[in-house]
């Protein structure tokens, strides 16, 4: 298994404050594939969540004032959806969302507490370099929970969009 500070390096987390997570990313695929991976429902479930999850649903109406949601497997077969609402919406670059748990995943992840997500989509010649920051987290601890799941998903989506670059 690997340390959890190598996935931190690799993902280039940042946190600035108590409550925010920054990850920045360079994924080597254009805009356009990474802005589908993060508003298809059929690519959400193959990245969206942390490692020990799967996920099992997904539903993304994108638009200003649309919903979002996906439901994560635990191992022992319990589901546990997230969440949100689209605030922003600017295809193929920007993305704002609230993110909540509809029930509580782990002790410092509080049912129903909500945290802002924003996602910008950058080129870089044929790359895509993501900056991710998500604010609004309920503690120190529960910011600590959210890197590691975040940093599992964009592990995961980087595999995703893989491997459809090479379909």
């Amino acid at each position: 298994m690997e340390p959890p500070a190598a996935q931190r390096a690799r993902n280039n987390v940042a946190t600035p404050a108590p409550d925010e997570i920054r990850i920045t990313r360079v994924f080597s695929a254009p805009r356009k594939l990474v802005w589908q991976a993060w508003t298809t429902p059929g690519m959400l479930v193959h990245w969206f969540g942390c490692a020990a999850f799967s996920t099992i649903d997904a539903e993304a109406d994108v638009r200003e004032g649309g919903t979002w949601r996906v439901v994560m497997r635990a191992p022992d077969g319990v589901g546990y959806p997230a969440y949100g609402t689209y605030t922003a919406v600017r295809p193929i670059d920007h993305l704002a969302f609230t993110h909540q748990w509809e029930k509580q995943v782990v002790e410092v992840n509080p049912a129903n507490h909500t945290t802002q997500v924003t996602v910008d989509l950058y080129d870089e010649g044929e790359r895509t370099r993501m900056e991710f920051r998500q604010t609004g987290l309920a503690t120190e601890a529960s910011r600590e929970s959210h890197i590691g799941g975040w940093c599992d998903s964009m592990d995961a989506l980087g595999e995703t969009i893989v491997q459809q670059v090479l379909r």
